[in-house]
């Protein structure tokens, strides 16, 4: 069985104002076996400019939940964050898990991650000439071992780290993931397992019961 999440808009669009005015944006999106998962965007800046990060970073996170500002004395970081049953499957974000059921004689479920992010730009003079010099970052994990990725990122397990410089106005993220189903190996230990006890207490059993020899 191939398991889909529904078609609904978690699109990232990331307005090029807050990468070209803050020292970091990292987008970062935790994935479970179900299919559902975590958003979350960080924003760190220059103090100065707390309310336009703060303004910028809840524009690009529509219904987000405001999950704090910090402070130190020259800077300011930002965080928002949602948490979804179901990630997005629509135009712009693909999640599918291939399990057991699709693939009867594998004890493991496959995983695949697909995203669009999208780079809001003004078109001005400005953000021409900074965008090749302006990054950002996307994190992502995934509920098992990342095999590939596409374009090539930074893979630690689980976890997956692109840095994208801002010159274009999209970015496509490709993963693919596999976790052991240790459910399914469980169950079929115990599917097997108990027959195979019963037959060897039977014959335990057997073996008692015949008279032996004088």
């Amino acid at each position: 069985m191939v398991t889909r999440a529904p078609r609904t808009s978690l699109l990232i669009t990331i307005p090029f104002v807050l990468l070209l005015n803050s020292d970091q944006v990292v987008v970062t999106t935790r994935m479970y076996g179900d299919l559902s998962g975590v958003r979350r965007v960080q924003v760190s800046g220059d103090s100065s400019l707390r309310e336009e990060l703060v303004k910028w970073a809840g524009e690009m996170t529509r219904g987000y939940h405001g999950d704090g500002v910090q402070m130190s004395t020259d800077s300011v970081k930002v965080y928002r964050s949602t948490q979804k049953h179901n990630l997005a499957a629509g135009h712009d974000v693909q999640a599918v898990a291939y399990d057991i059921v699709r693939r009867p004689l594998s004890f493991v479920t496959y995983y695949t991650w697909q995203e669009t992010i999208k780079v809001d730009f003004l078109g001005n003079e400005r953000e021409r000439a900074a965008a090749p010099v302006t990054q950002f970052e996307y994190r992502l994990t995934m509920p098992g071992t990342i095999e590939s990725t596409s374009p090539a990122a930074s893979v630690d397990g689980r976890h997956a780290v692109w840095s994208f410089t801002a010159d274009k106005e999209e970015y496509e993220v490709k993963a693919t993931a596999k976790a052991v189903r240790w459910d399914a190996i469980v169950f079929l230990v115990c599917l097997v397992g108990y027959p195979t006890y019963r037959f060897v207490a039977f014959l335990v059993r057997r073996a008692r019961l015949r008279p032996r020899k004088i």
